[in-house]
């Protein structure tokens, strides 16, 4: 398990959660070791070096575990019950206790550790099925730690000339064993689903710009535009920047790039979090407004159009100014996305042909949906919901 971690983090060096998990699965395996063929059992000495091991891989797997699943760590809380462990490993050693007090004792301190983070991770299920499979692991964990030794260990009175013979020593090594591997594969499972999401986020974000790319614009703007309220309006804009190979050609496509990465940001510092923004590719870029209509539309590209103009860029001269031109059209109640890209495109081709740096609206339609003011509009694109504290001014 420790080495399958590493392969993950070697590959992935920001997945630091999977190389958490990897030590913490290296912890617990010399723990095991020197418990069992290094350190003779019922000595100080193993008692302290094993559960601190033991500890400090718990602690390194839930922390791990949080941070997979962007979850706060209560880092002092499980440090403490994992320091617990090893000072009660050290009172009941030098104790008259017997094995059975022992196990039941660091079993149940270290168990504390799971229950503690089976609150702070409740509801990771609802996240995806890597979620559910993780919770599940944690829970047979806490059953195999809080459950299953106290029951053997009361209920049979297990002494230390019968403990390797008690159906206890049986369930508990069966228990575990299955503990680790579901965890181990639940695990796995979470970095894998990590890693797709990163690839995922790469595929569907510009690399410039940090704006959608064309394709996850485009399939994102088909979902709204097929299930929207036709009662509320909603209006495309397409954005080209005027006179851009010549920025290309007389400053260099680094400087270009620069200048596409900068309109990105503009783009989105001056949009609300509901609408949405991609870059159609080159020095193209698509505005989706939910609940704007065209005059709405107009304002806000006007704007825009005006307040680029202000803007300097660098590798550029102070003098030189980078201007757009503006497309707007705005849907209909059954208008798909496929009919309203056209519209738009001929606008902005109106623009570009009458002198660029304008904005030229298509005609609204004659069912156009009603606006709604930004600050009630909780709807986004993709048809998911937004807090209304979220909402831009």
């Amino acid at each position: 398990m420790s080495a399958i971690f590493l392969s993950f983090w070697y590959y992935n060096r920001s997945d630091r959660s999977a190389l958490r998990f990897a030590a913490a699965f290296l912890m617990c395996a010399l723990g095991f070791s020197i418990n069992h063929f290094v350190l003779d059992k019922d000595t100080l000495a193993n008692a302290i070096v094993h559960n601190t091991f033991y500890a400090a891989g718990l602690y390194l797997l839930l922390d791990g575990i949080h941070g997979a699943f962007g979850r706060k760590v209560p880092k002092v809380i499980l440090a403490l019950i994992g320091a617990g462990s090893v000072i009660g490993a050290i009172i009941v050693q030098v104790s008259p206790a017997e094995l059975n007090q022992r196990i039941l004792w660091i079993n149940a301190v270290q168990g504390c550790m799971l229950v503690v983070s089976a609150f702070t991770l409740w509801g990771i299920w609802k996240r995806n099925w890597t979620g559910t499979a993780t919770y599940a692991a944690l829970c047979l964990c806490i059953v195999n730690m809080m459950t299953v030794a106290p029951y053997y260990v009361i209920r049979s009175m297990i002494t230390e000339d019968t403990f390797f013979q008690t159906m206890y020593w049986g369930t508990m090594n069966v228990v575990a064993t299955l503990s680790v591997l579901a965890m181990g594969g639940a695990l796995i499972s979470a970095c894998v689903m990590q890693r797709l999401d990163l690839l995922r986020a790469d595929a569907e974000n510009d690399y410039l710009t940090g704006l959608k790319t064309r394709r996850a614009f485009e399939e994102a703007a088909r979902l709204y535009c097929s299930s929207r309220s036709g009662d509320v309006a909603a209006t495309l804009i397409l954005i080209d920047l005027d006179h851009f190979k010549e920025i290309n050609d007389d400053h260099g496509h680094t400087v270009g790039d620069q200048v596409i990465s900068r309109f990105g940001s503009f783009l989105l510092e001056n949009t609300r979090t509901s609408d949405m923004a991609g870059r159609m590719g080159g020095e193209e870029f698509c505005l989706l407004l939910p609940g704007t209509d065209t005059n709405g539309a107009r304002q806000l590209a006007t704007r825009l159009r005006e307040t680029l103009s202000t803007l300097g860029f660098e590798g550029l001269p102070d003098k030189q100014k980078i201007t757009a031109s503006f497309g707007v059209a705005e849907l209909g109640q059954r208008t798909a996305f496929g009919d309203i890209y056209p519209q738009a495109d001929a606008a902005l081709y109106s623009a570009k042909t009458r002198g660029r740096d304008r904005v030229v609206c298509a005609t609204p339609p004659n069912d156009a949906g009603k606006p709604i003011r930004r600050e009630i509009f909780l709807a986004l694109p993709d048809g998911s919901r937004i807090p209304a504290s979220r909402m831009a001014s």
